[in-house]
Formats: structure tokens, sequence, C-alpha cells
């Protein structure tokens, strides 16, 4: 936790001072509960840039290569981080994010899995809406949008949506093909913001 706050300061030292950054829709963010943050994946620095300016602590997913870097993988798990092969069904991953949303706290996914430029949607997966409707979390949307100068100095602007109860992904069989279905009606939810 003491990592955590470290680094959370130093984080909003650097977007504070070095970057313009504009928020909307803060007053979505859920104050107490399970919570799944989502959404598009721009940069190296979303996670960062999220954990700052939302209040909770927000538990990412990360590739698992990441996680193999001895001091990189270390100060990524005293960030709440923790790892996912996104190659397969990680079940190990599933188990956590499960767990961290029955224990109440949030949990942070970019369901196209990888960083996407502009407005190309991918293939997201179905992971979100799966970890929506059997916790019964309600997920709230996130648009981030770069506009880079210098590669120090950014606009940044983060729209937060409104969060969606899992009642209203659409979901009835809970097979993988829902899951995949509401997935993909989700990031474009987030890119609609």
């Amino acid at each position: 936790m003491i990592v955590y706050k470290i680094a959370r300061g130093i984080f909003s030292f650097y977007f504070r001072v070095f970057n313009r950054v504009i928020v909307r829709g803060q007053e979505n963010e859920i104050p107490e509960g399970p919570m799944i943050v989502f959404g598009n994946h721009y940069s190296n620095m979303d996670v960062f840039l999220l954990t700052v300016f939302f209040r909770r602590q927000i538990r990412f997913m990360g590739k698992h290569t990441l996680f193999k870097t001895p001091i990189v993988g270390q100060l990524a798990r005293a960030y709440g981080a923790f790892p996912v092969v996104r190659e397969q069904t990680d079940l190990s991953a599933v188990k956590t994010a499960l767990r961290i949303l029955r224990n109440g706290e949030v949990l942070g996914i970019f369901p196209e899995g990888t960083r996407i430029k502009g407005e190309k949607i991918s293939d997201p997966k179905g992971g979100i809406a799966m970890f929506a409707w059997r916790t019964k979390s309600p997920v709230v949307p996130v648009h981030l949008e770069y506009r880079r100068r210098f590669h120090i100095f950014n606009h940044i602007e983060i729209t937060i949506g409104a969060p969606i109860p899992p009642e209203e992904l659409g979901i009835v069989s809970a097979t993988p093909e829902e899951y995949k279905e509401a997935s993909c009606r989700l990031i474009d939810h987030v890119y609609s913001l």
C-alpha cells in the first residue's frame, strides 16, 4: 500500500504538471462496492492515468510478460496489478479478477487486450461481461483521448460514462457468445462517449 501511494503521488505530479488533463463525468465513479472500470487502451500510461483520476484503487490486469522483469514485475504487483496470459484462458487471472470483485474492490480492464490508436476498434474479449455478470458488478465505461506534443506534454481527455448495471448487458444464458456480444456492445459504447 505504501508503494502504491508513493507511485500514485509521482504519477499525479507528472500528469498534473506536465500534461493538460480534462476529466468529465467524475461523479460517475461508484464510491463503494464492486466496480469494473473499462475503456479503450491508447497508451502504456493509461493504467497510471486512471489510477490518478479515480479516487478508488483500481486493480488492473497486465500482460504476463510485464511481470517477468523482476523490478518491473514487483512494482506492478505492489501497484495492485496482476498478470494475465492473453493468448489463452488464464484461469488464475480469472479467479483473481472474480475475487477482487467479490471483495468489493475495483477491477480495471482494457477489453481490446492491446493498445489501439485512433478509432479503430479491435476484437474485444468477452471477459468483462462475464466478470460483471458472475459477480453482479456494474461496469463504468471510460474513453481516453490523447493529443501528443513532444512526447511529454500531452492534452488528455478522460470521459467517464454512467455506470451500466449487469442486468442491462443483455445476458440471458451466460454463454461465451453472449459474453462476447455484450463486450462488443460495451466497447462500442466507450467509443461513443
